[in-house]
């Protein structure tokens, strides 16, 4: 059986709230990310400015409001594909860009209310998730 590593923080609102500004802190808003993302260029955002979406992100993961449309359109269709981790320069003074992406949309969504859980395409596959983990085998087969 695979144990679980020990929790960082007691609860998720804790982990999100220490781990959101710190990781945003590490950024430098080079737009590294930005520009490794495949998604990007799948969602209309060619040609938006790399710097300004990440930096905007960073106070997304602040969880400070975002200023631009392209930023939560960029978090809020994460793919989750990864490549943003080895194109940042950061990457080695402990910075995981696709962590600070997740972190920034769910501020998006819980904290700052700009992207709404009704537009969260993994919404339903996060609940179904969780709903293995507590309900019994018969539980399931009824309910999911």
């Amino acid at each position: 059986m695979t144990r679980l590593p020990e929790s960082t923080a007691p609860t998720t609102a804790d982990f999100l709230a220490e781990a959101g500004p710190r990781l945003a802190s590490l950024c430098t808003a080079c737009g590294a990310c930005f520009r490794a993302c495949p998604i990007a260029d799948h969602i209309g955002l060619a040609g938006a400015d790399a710097g300004a979406v990440t930096l905007d992100l960073r106070r997304l993961a602040r969880g400070e409001p975002a200023t631009l449309p392209e930023t939560l359109h960029w978090v809020g269709a994460c793919a989750k594909s990864g490549l943003c981790i080895p194109a940042c320069p950061e990457h080695a003074k402990g910075l995981d860009a696709r962590l600070l992406v997740r972190i920034a949309r769910q501020h998006a969504l819980n904290v700052t209310g700009q992207i709404t859980s009704k537009h969260d395409a993994a919404a339903f596959p996060r609940v179904k998730v969780f709903a293995r983990l507590q309900l019994t085998d018969e539980e399931q087969d009824r309910w999911l």
